[in-house]
């Protein structure tokens, strides 16, 4: 599913999908034309990025 679909089916903005990503705890495949690609576990891993790898839950925490 695309990021977008994955952001309305779990509640989680597309900014903060793309930061979990940058920060190792969400994978997405990349499709030909480069956009992200995500399974049904990730959507899991999405709504408790703590218990896929810790760090904090939010761009802007310290």
């Amino acid at each position: 599913m695309k990021i977008g679909e994955l952001s309305s089916r779990t509640g989680v903005s597309v900014r903060l999908l793309r930061y979990y990503e940058e920060q190792g705890l969400l994978l997405s495949q990349r499709t030909a034309g480069g956009h992200r690609s995500y399974d049904l576990c990730t959507g899991r891993r999405a709504r408790h990025p703590d218990a896929a790898g810790g760090g904090p839950a939010h761009p802007d925490d310290p």
